[in-house]
């Protein structure tokens, strides 16, 4: 058995340097490429985001879940400063939800675990516009779990924490597909008119 020539062990360490030099020079020119939605720079987001949400009045939405959905966005886009009346755009939202079987007991026949899906189609106006017709609009949908038993109250508990919870997050996604519109109008050439 030979033993490794001294001069291949000092080439090692060189190499390992260069590789940390290179990736550290990597890292510091990516670095300035990120920059967070609500950053100071208005170009891209910061107060002037916040303050074009607060320019969005939520029109009321029927049911139990749309006015789940109606007040989770409503907290989302102004921090809880309330529905502002009278801004100058108006989001309707229709919301539709359904319930599917993950799991079903094979001696029972009942099931075990239970799919969630909350789904919201939302169009975002100007306020006073006859024709309704959008400035934006999108899709958004959320999904939660639950554990099913033979209690019916504790099913339909469940339930009712699944479409919270699903509604949450399909406000979370209105919130984020309204600010990519207003980032993307408000970086658009002049005269594109959006």
């Amino acid at each position: 058995m030979s033993l490794p020539d001294p001069s291949s062990l000092a080439v090692r360490p060189v190499r390992l340097l260069a590789r940390l030099a290179v990736v550290c020079a990597l890292a510091g020119a990516l670095a300035g490429c990120f920059q967070p939605m609500y950053a100071q720079n208005s170009t891209v987001g910061g107060p002037a985001l916040l303050d074009r949400f607060k320019d969005v009045e939520i029109v009321q939405i029927q049911g139990r879940l749309g006015n789940e959905v109606r007040n989770d966005l409503i907290f989302a886009l102004t921090g809880g400063e309330g529905n502002p009346k009278g801004a100058p755009l108006q989001m309707i939202i229709s919301v539709d939800t359904s319930t599917s079987t993950a799991l079903v007991n094979s001696a029972s026949g009942l099931p075990e675990n239970q799919i969630v899906r909350v789904s919201a189609n939302w169009r975002l106006i100007k306020a006073g516009d006859e024709k309704k017709k959008p400035v934006a609009e999108g899709l958004a949908s959320g999904t939660a779990t639950i554990d099913t038993s033979d209690q019916r109250f504790a099913n339909y508990s469940a339930g009712i924490d699944a479409e919270k919870r699903a509604a949450r997050s399909v406000a979370d996604q209105i919130k984020a597909q309204l600010a990519a519109h207003f980032i993307r109008t408000a970086n658009a050439a002049p005269g594109s008119g959006s």
